[in-house]
């Protein structure tokens, strides 16, 4: 039976090795395993004995790590930048998130308002508040969104929890407290958003941020921990997740 190098595995992750490099070391190392008991059988082992040898013949997963680690350029981004992908990805995504908004819905409303509303009168009210749940993305979905996927870069790739609560942080502060609102008389429509820690300093919508990002929070929280229970998702470390 080949080998699943579980240990060696959660040692290259922790050590920042790509997981994507740690797969192929590893799909490598079994096909290399498979060859060696071909080898043994060949010479009249049986099986087992086969395998026994086989294993011993590959060398201690010490010396096989180190393979890896000895390549400094078989670490990850995010294991090299941390700050890059969780400080400075969650900024991207949240302003890509609000410019990709505003861009459809101002696009769609350009193009269909004239054709809807010949007769300029007020749009109905399901219309104002299906523009009101698409401007809500980018405020609720977004932040709970990009945390999640800060989470699961963490976890996939061992990271340092701290990381996970900054790039949930920084989304949470980006998204949950801007807002977006479509005004619409029939002669002119307006589309505004605002930012609650941006002066005026809006108290609504400061307080309705932070119930966002507790949300946001909350949710990640809960993933993280679900993620990291025994026998869920393959995140499960054989040792804690370690610190940067």
């Amino acid at each position: 039976m080949q080998p699943e190098f579980e240990a060696l595995r959660q040692r290259l992750l922790c050590a920042g090795i790509a997981p994507r490099h740690v797969h192929r070391y590893l799909a490598e190392l079994r096909d290399h395993f498979d060859d060696l008991v071909r080898e043994e059988i060949a010479r009249g082992k049986d099986r087992s004995r086969a395998e026994a040898e086989a294993r011993s013949r590959l060398g201690d997963e010490s010396v096989l790590a180190e393979t890896m680690l000895e390549q400094p350029a078989m670490r990850s981004f995010t294991a090299r930048y941390p700050w890059a992908t969780f400080v400075l990805g969650p900024v991207a995504m949240s302003i890509g998130a609000l410019a990709a908004t505003l861009a459809i819905e101002g696009g769609v409303l350009s193009l269909i308002g004239p054709m809807v509303n010949p007769r300029h009168t007020p749009p109905p009210e399901w219309a104002i508040a299906a523009v009101g749940v698409w401007n809500a993305l980018p405020s609720n979905v977004a932040p709970v969104a990009i945390a999640a996927l800060m989470a699961f870069i963490a976890l996939r790739q061992r990271m340092s929890m701290r990381w996970v609560f900054l790039g949930a942080v920084v989304a949470s502060a980006l998204g949950a407290f801007s807002q977006l609102t479509f005004s619409d008389n029939g002669y002119h429509g307006e589309l505004t958003l605002a930012f609650g820690l941006l002066p005026p300093f809006p108290r609504s919508l400061i307080v309705t941020g932070f119930e966002r990002a507790a949300v946001s929070l909350a949710i990640v929280a809960g993933g993280v921990w679900a993620a990291s229970r025994p026998g869920l998702l393959r995140f499960r470390s054989v040792r804690p997740l370690v610190s940067e």
